[in-house]
């Protein structure tokens, strides 16, 4: 096609059914834009510099892989939301039929932040998940939680790079050539978008709530925290809700906007990029909120800054050293209870077996007479 054909926006009955165009002062809603996603990414930024000074500060350990994740993943949300706030200078939030006459002028600049806007939300929105599942295998270190834990984290953080890069793929090579994507008059060809952006939409969504899910059994056996402790876990849930329910918006969008009704897409585009926005912030928000326990707690307890009680933390300590001293001789096996040691320490006929007593490689330890059950004997011995 000619450079300076008339650019096609719709079907010739479509557009023959269009209203005038108001070339003065056309209805928009791209103000919705920016109420929203100002707001959105403002907070974002303080959550998330609150979680850098929470980590670097109060805690022993420092900033993790999960907060560098979730930094970059703020920054392409940041450059993301600001494309969004731009698009409006160029027609977006507007009828179609009042964008058609500056279609010419606008249309290119337009479709490239939207490409771009596309392409950014991909990697903000994954690596964020990323972030989330690489804090879990953090907090859940093999040694107190069972592996099958660890697998299905694994299993979602696979899924969920593949999903990134396939999602990627489908977005910038959507039309032959690519530049076909922005420049309506090149020949080439596009593939239908609404079965892939569909497609798209229900797997970040599905991600979205297994990033909620897998985690309950173990989070569960974490509530005997202090109070706040356990007021920060509810947000962090709660937080995980509201994302999954802007994913499911999202769809909604989706649908809306290539499917329902694809003949104006300058104005219906703007709920899509409100829904886009929402899920990307908040999704930084609740991965942040549980480093933000070192600020609300006393400084004693500052050191480690995770949502655990003491008996987890030790547990995980003991793990630690097990993997770290895997040569050594095992520790202590006492077949006595608390209740005989407490009753017979002066006895010298109950002998632990120890790594000390010699026998322990054969596995009987030292010869021991059976004690005769009484009232201070528990059940199970």
């Amino acid at each position: 096609m000619s450079a300076n054909a008339p650019i096609i926006l719709a079907p010739p009955a479509v557009m023959q059914a269009w209203p005038p165009a108001n070339t003065i002062n056309p209805e928009s809603q791209a103000w919705k834009m920016l109420a929203w996603e100002i707001p959105l990414i403002s907070i974002t930024v303080f959550v998330v510099a609150l979680r850098l000074y929470a980590k670097g500060v109060y805690t022993k350990h420092g900033l993790g892989r999960e907060d560098w994740l979730i930094v970059v993943s703020t920054m392409l949300a940041a450059v993301m939301v600001t494309l969004q706030c731009f698009s409006s200078h160029y027609g977006w939030g507007i009828h179609l039929w009042d964008f058609a006459p500056v279609a010419a002028k606008y249309l290119a600049p337009a479709r490239k932040l939207a490409f771009a806007m596309e392409i950014v939300f991909i990697l903000s929105i994954n690596l964020t998940k990323l972030s989330i599942l690489t804090f879990y295998l953090r907090l859940f270190p093999l040694g107190v939680v069972s592996i099958h834990l660890h697998r299905l984290i694994y299993v979602g953080m696979t899924f969920t790079v593949l999903a990134m890069i396939g999602s990627l793929g489908a977005a910038i090579f959507q039309c032959t050539p690519i530049q076909h994507f922005w420049i309506y008059n090149m020949k080439g060809y596009c593939y239908p978008t609404f079965p892939a952006h569909l497609a798209t939409a229900i797997i970040n969504s599905a991600t979205d709530f297994y990033c909620v899910i897998v985690p309950l059994g173990e989070i569960c056996g974490l509530t005997k925290v202090d109070k706040k402790g356990k007021w920060i876990i509810l947000a962090c849930f709660a937080l995980g809700a509201v994302v999954c329910f802007a994913g499911v918006i999202r769809i909604y969008f989706t649908k809306l906007l290539f499917h329902d009704n694809p003949f104006d897409w300058t104005w219906d585009s703007v709920g899509l990029y409100i829904s886009s926005a929402l899920e990307c912030t908040l999704g930084i928000i609740s991965a942040s909120v549980p480093a933000l326990r070192p600020l609300f707690t006393k400084s004693a307890i500052r050191d480690t800054g995770d949502i655990e009680s003491s008996s987890h933390r030790k547990r995980r300590s003991d793990a630690r050293k097990r993997r770290r001293t895997p040569n050594q001789a095992p520790a202590q096996l006492e077949f006595m209870t608390s209740a005989i040691k407490e009753k017979d320490v002066s006895d010298d006929t109950a002998t632990p077996l120890t790594s000390e007593s010699g026998t322990w490689k054969s596995g009987r330890g030292s010869e021991t007479p059976r004690r005769t059950p009484s009232r201070w004997t528990p059940k199970w011995i």
